[in-house]
């Protein structure tokens, strides 16, 4: 149940940037939402990234897939999908677009097919089951071109056809990692600079079409467990990385599909966000953590007092806060 409100989340004073899909939005004209706090939004596609993967050039009435989670569900055209990104524009809001490389089902729409032309990118599935996790150290196969290469050129389009002012990299794109056993792949530091070198060159790429880099960090975990995994924040930092989200879901994380795990409660998500905040200091990178808002696709509520809890101890800690996921809270402020 949606229990968080506009003035909860000005509370902290801290920037925010909602992560939201075309369904969380009213018909073009009436999302004003330029007064809130929120300085972004980020469309986020999450686990099946067809329209990201399967772009190729602007149709505008073709279906974008972007609005899974409503509640609104009014938008969802190509021609939709333009004129949101030009309404936030005119308020001065940026927008992001959002590209995981955890593929929950794989068996569907253009993921399907594309991935059965790039089966190297299936390696961690291939060796487990239970990992939907890309690996994005490989090189295309068939295109002669890096993973990361394959990014930017799929964004260099989108940001030509509707303007976006930068690329979000979601879950299993920032170091090895499996979500159902966060101690798996802690083997992996000695690929910390490839995942560097993954990093320098979508950042590079993007600041040269004066665009930014956003990402989640690894698996919630603090700098010196993430760079077991491959993952280096500072180093990516100083790569050009130009935000790194922190994962902080004490609830869903802490008491529910992590639980069995120590690292995801409240203290010790504060405690990760104090570390990668302090270890980054000296660079540019940006360091947000996510405030819990809760999903009712994703299958998960926030609790109330943990989220008010979350604006008023994290804060210190923080540059800006990304909201988890904000659906609701612009159903509230649009409807």
């Amino acid at each position: 149940m949606f229990n968080i409100k506009l003035q909860h989340i000005q509370s902290d004073n801290l920037p925010s940037f909602a992560c939201a899909d075309l369904g969380a939005f009213n018909l073009i004209g009436k999302n004003k939402i330029k007064n809130t706090g929120i300085k972004a939004v980020v469309i986020m596609e999450d686990r099946l990234p067809d329209f990201f993967i399967g772009y190729n050039k602007y149709i505008s009435n073709q279906d974008t897939t972007l609005n899974r989670h409503g509640p609104f569900k009014i938008l969802s055209t190509q021609a939709d999908l333009k004129a949101l990104v030009d309404e936030l524009h005119q308020q001065e809001i940026k927008v992001f677009l959002g590209f995981w490389g955890q593929i929950m089902d794989p068996h569907k729409k253009c993921c399907h097919h594309w991935l059965d032309q790039h089966k190297n990118l299936w390696r961690l599935h291939q060796e487990n089951k239970n990992n939907y996790d890309l690996d994005p150290l490989i090189e295309l196969e068939l295109e002669k071109i890096s993973f990361a290469q394959f990014i930017i050129d799929q964004f260099k389009k989108l940001k030509k056809d509707f303007d976006f002012d930068g690329l979000f990299l979601g879950d299993g794109l920032n170091g090895y990692r499996i979500f159902k056993n966060p101690t798996l792949y802690e083997d992996q530091e000695h690929r910390q600079n490839d995942w560097t070198e993954f990093y320098k060159q979508i950042a590079s790429q993007l600041h040269q079409i004066n665009c930014q880099l956003l990402a989640y960090d690894c698996l919630g975990l603090p700098p010196e467990k993430a760079i077991l995994h491959g993952s280096n924040y500072l180093a990516q930092a100083e790569a050009g990385l130009d935000y790194l989200i922190v994962q902080t879901y004490p609830t869903a994380w802490g008491k529910k599909w992590l639980k069995s795990f120590s690292g995801y409660d409240f203290k010790s998500s504060l405690n990760t966000l104090k570390k990668t905040k302090e270890k980054l200091s000296q660079s540019n990178c940006q360091v947000f953590y996510t405030l819990e808002m809760g999903d009712s696709v994703e299958g998960w509520n926030n609790s109330y007092w943990t989220t008010r809890k979350q604006l008023k101890k994290y804060q210190p800690f923080a540059n800006g806060k990304l909201l988890v996921w904000a659906n609701n809270l612009f159903f509230s402020i649009l409807k």
